[in-house]
């Protein structure tokens, strides 16, 4: 058990649907939290895998579209894995990231504006902001950056595809941490 735990993947397969969601629940609980466990597969046998894992993979094949119905990804061939991952994972993680940072960083900025208002005024229930302006703020005024958050693509994609050292960067998380945040902030 130690060396499918160590190991950086683990392929199962002639096992029945609940050896397989064992396989996976055992992934789950004993390796590093901050590593997630995604499953693939292709047939009626391989829901409960891909529906115990954190992330589940199905391909539409011969044995029908049991996995694909059950699972978070649908895909129609195993080649098209790579472009799932490399391109559209990365994407993915990189624009929720911004967005997520952007979001905060825009409550931040009012918070920070109404209590130094209130400061000013000692402390009294007086809203910067009244009504329609505040709502504004939160659409309306900042729509286009979220825009361009949303679009921005910072590689094509086949550059992506030819470079997979990209998406273990992102792996690591360093686009969503305190230090973006704080960047963000500041």
């Amino acid at each position: 058990m130690e060396s499918i735990i160590e190991s950086p993947s683990v392929i199962v397969c002639r096992c029945s649907p609940t050896q397989k969601a064992t396989v996976t629940d055992l992934l789950k609980k004993y390796r590093n939290k901050k590593i997630r466990v995604c499953a693939i597969g292709d047939g009626g046998n391989d829901v409960s895998m891909i529906q115990s894992a954190h992330v589940g993979i199905g391909i539409v094949g011969k044995e029908g579209k049991q996995a694909s119905l059950a699972a978070d990804f649908s895909i129609n061939q195993f080649s098209y894995l790579t472009r799932l991952l490399f391109v559209h994972g990365r994407d993915s993680y990189k624009r929720t990231a911004s967005l997520s940072q952007f979001i905060i960083h825009r409550g931040v900025i009012i918070s920070v504006m109404q209590a130094i208002f209130s400061s000013i005024f000692s402390f009294i229930a007086i809203s910067l902001y009244q009504g329609f302006l505040l709502v504004g703020y939160g659409t309306v005024y900042t729509m286009f950056p979220v825009f361009s958050l949303v679009l921005d693509k910072d590689v094509p994609a086949d550059i992506a595809l030819l470079y997979p050292e990209l998406y273990k960067e992102l792996a690591k998380g360093r686009s969503l941490s305190l230090k973006t945040f704080s960047l963000w902030v500041l």
